[in-house]
């Protein structure tokens, strides 16, 4: 029984109960090993929150938190034609992030062009134009592209009742608009996102590869993350091994301990405790 629940039923002196759980939807990522560590053990609330963006943090030489959020996001497309995805790649062409799915038979095919949008980022570029005003050179950024996709999330939201996700597969384009330098300007950029997030609901993943942007930015997008999925890949005898942990999820309960994540062909993926018994 979740003892947080309200009293379905049970009249309150002085108070209406309310129809609705005041703390917000959850959303179920499909990956069931994953799930039931999203809640506390013995509760019934269990997902991400709506509108939370996770900071996904691993190291540069492993794939495989990549494919973690693509199979979630692949669930959520099968789940319902109401689901909406938008796969941002700014780190690596678009046959690339075809063959990742394509590895391990997973098939992007039948949503493509309906409910899920490939936003490719990587054939673009930071770049001067020359203003039609005669003001000289306009730096155009990243970052410009980004709030374009914010915009149009928000707009299949509003216009079409539709439910977004999206992911945003390496922040190294932040190097390039020099975010990472400016923490005045990383911070607005940030805030921005967070409220258009928010608007949207959904959830969303920014995937960081560890050591790439200058610390104290990497510091500032921890800190505003209402998520954080951490990755790590150590060498166990002859064997690689990959674990994961939820360091942070801010509106939802959650088991905090260093977890396995192996590929599994009934889920994508396979998350268990590292403890052993």
């Amino acid at each position: 029984m979740d003892m947080d629940a309200p009293d379905e039923g049970l009249e309150r002196i002085g108070k209406t109960q309310a129809s609705k759980d005041s703390r917000g939807e959850l959303i179920l990522t499909g990956i069931r090993s994953l799930d039931q560590k999203l809640g506390m053990e013995m509760a019934k609330r269990r997902g991400i929150p709506q509108g939370s963006f996770i900071l996904v943090s691993y190291p540069s030489g492993t794939v495989i938190p990549t494919l973690f959020i693509q199979r979630i996001l692949l669930n959520w497309a099968k789940q319902s034609p109401d689901n909406v995805i938008f796969y941002v790649h700014s780190s690596r062409p678009y046959d690339h992030v075809q063959n990742s799915f394509q590895a391990y038979n997973w098939d992007v095919s039948p949503y493509e062009g309906k409910n899920w949008y490939f936003e490719n980022m990587f054939d673009l570029s930071s770049s001067a134009m020359t203003s039609s005003l005669k003001l000289g050179k306009i730096e155009v950024k990243r970052k410009t592209y980004v709030n374009r996709i914010l915009d149009r999330m928000i707009h299949v939201k509003e216009s079409q009742k539709k439910q977004c996700f999206s992911v945003f597969d390496d922040l190294l384009w932040m190097k390039e608009d020099r975010l990472d330098e400016d923490s005045s300007a990383l911070i607005t950029f940030i805030k921005s996102a967070i409220m258009k997030f928010t608007k949207i609901g959904g959830v969303h993943f920014l995937l960081l590869p560890q050591g790439i942007l200058d610390p104290v930015a990497e510091r500032i997008i921890m800190n505003a993350a209402q998520g954080i999925f951490h990755f790590t890949r150590n060498t166990v005898g002859s064997r690689i091994k990959d674990t994961f942990a939820i360091t942070k999820l801010m509106g939802i309960a959650f088991v905090s301990e260093n977890l396995d994540i192996t590929p599994s062909e009934t889920e994508g993926f396979k998350i268990e405790s590292t403890a052993k018994i």
